[in-house]
């Protein structure tokens, strides 16, 4: 063997040590650089002794959109604690992804290092030192199958929280009271419709919906009574839906109402069959059975609204049709 085929040899073993023992090093340190980029540089070099391995990319974060401003204080910062915590959960998975992802890589090109170590025929006086840059690269693949181990783990705790942080966030959306979607999530609703509106130009119609005389009930049979009233009123107009639609608890004694993919004429007749079905109907409280009825504003999104002003002017027909005498529905006016 020549003096050059012994420096050769030398320079490659040297150099294997090294990557091996920074390999080592970054991931006892839980470090995130590019280690498989670095070992692929460095061994590129060595000509045939190594296959070359895919680079790991990693996709960007999605962020997700910050939810509307409410009404109740509490209710948003339970919703803020649990759209934080999930965000948190989402960066947590995609970090234990990408180390499992590159504690395989780096599994695999470590293997090759191995192969290709065992191949070179290396003189007596550098075989101390190849057997341990094996035993090396032994504990190191050992150590990647017990973090892969421990990854899968965490993986499923992380599920189970995701999961967990799902049912908070689907629990802070509805109303405690009727169990249909709360102002907050009427809100975010109507931002949404508004936004897909403008994108594709699909019609829909906002009905806001009160309930005549309601205070009376409070006063005469107490607020506890009241509250049954607006339950039986909430199913009784809920079970007259589809499913696309969306129903929300507005605020006391006001529901409101989106019909997606409803122009202002078939939603006005949406709304005079509702104050039909409910002026129909008969709530029992004890030993008294009352009759309720309803008065509905009904607008249809047009033009350049926004959610502002698409509820005013639905609001601006509550108005008409309460000023009108209650019990009937009023429709705005294109905007």
């Amino acid at each position: 063997m020549s003096i050059t085929t012994y420096l050769l040899v030398f320079g490659s073993g040297l150099l294997a040590g090294m990557m091996v023992l920074f390999v080592a090093l970054k991931i006892n340190s839980g470090d995130n650089l590019d280690i498989l980029g670095v070992i692929k540089r460095a061994f590129s070099k060595l000509p045939g002794a190594f296959r070359r391995t895919a680079e790991v990319t990693v996709e960007p974060e999605e962020i997700a959109p910050a939810p509307q401003p409410p009404i109740d204080p509490r209710e948003q910062n339970l919703y803020d604690s649990a759209q934080t915590i999930r965000n948190i959960l989402l960066i947590m998975t995609s970090n234990i992804q990408r180390s499992d992802k590159a504690a395989s890589d780096s599994s695999q090109v470590l293997g090759d290092v191995k192969s290709a170590i065992n191949t070179m025929e290396l003189p007596t006086d550098l075989n101390e030192a190849q057997s341990l840059l094996m035993t090396e690269v032994d504990r190191v693949i050992s150590s990647n199958a017990v973090l892969k181990g421990e990854l899968v783990k965490s993986q499923a705790v992380l599920s189970e929280q995701q999961h967990q942080i799902e049912d908070l966030r689907t629990a802070v959306r509805v109303d405690g009271l009727t169990q249909l979607a709360n102002r907050s999530y009427f809100d975010e609703k109507l931002n949404e419709m508004i936004s897909l509106r403008k994108r594709y130009g699909d019609p829909f119609s906002l009905l806001m919906i009160d309930l005549d005389n309601f205070k009376a009930i409070n006063d005469s049979f107490g607020h506890p009574a009241g509250d049954r009233v607006l339950k039986g009123v909430a199913l009784k107009i809920k079970a007259s839906l589809r499913g696309s639609d969306f129903f929300a608890r507005f605020g006391g004694d006001e529901y409101a109402l989106i019909l997606i993919k409803t122009d202002v004429a078939a939603a006005t007749e949406v709304a005079w069959k509702l104050c039909e079905e409910v002026r129909a109907s008969r709530f029992i409280l004890d030993d008294a059975t009352l009759a309720m009825t309803l008065s509905i504003g009904v607008a249809e999104a047009c033009g350049e609204d926004s959610d502002e002003t698409l509820l005013k002017r639905a609001d601006e027909a509550l108005y008409r049709a309460k000023s009108a005498g209650r019990n009937g529905v009023s429709a705005a006016a294109p905007f």
